[in-house]
C-alpha cells in the first residue's frame, strides 16, 4: 500500500494492524515491522506503532509521514 494523503490511519489499520510487515520508509530505508496500532498524537501527527516481537504489547512509534509504502509480510515457507 502506498502511503499517500489518500490513505488514512484507518486503511492502516484496516490491512495491517497485528501482522508483520515490510515498511518502506521515504528515506530509503526498509523496516520489518509487526504493526500493533495506529494514532493521532497531540504532536499534530500520526503515528504507527510497532514492535520486532510479534507481540500484542505497544513498543515504538513511527511518524505516518515518514512511510513510503506498507506491505504484509510473507514468509518463504
Amino acid at each position: 500500500m502506498k502511503i499517500t494523503t489518500q490513505i488514512s490511519l484507518d486503511d492502516v489499520l484496516d490491512n495491517f494492524e497485528r501482522s508483520w510487515t515490510i515498511v518502506r520508509m521515504k528515506d530509503g530505508r526498509v523496516l520489518n515491522l509487526y504493526i500493533v496500532d495506529v494514532d493521532y498524537e497531540a504532536f499534530g501527527y500520526n503515528i504507527i506503532v510497532y514492535n520486532y516481537t510479534g507481540s500484542k504489547s505497544y513498543g515504538n512509534d513511527i511518524s505516518f509521514s515518514d512511510i513510503d509504502e506498507i506491505e504484509l509480510y510473507k514468509s518463504e515457507e
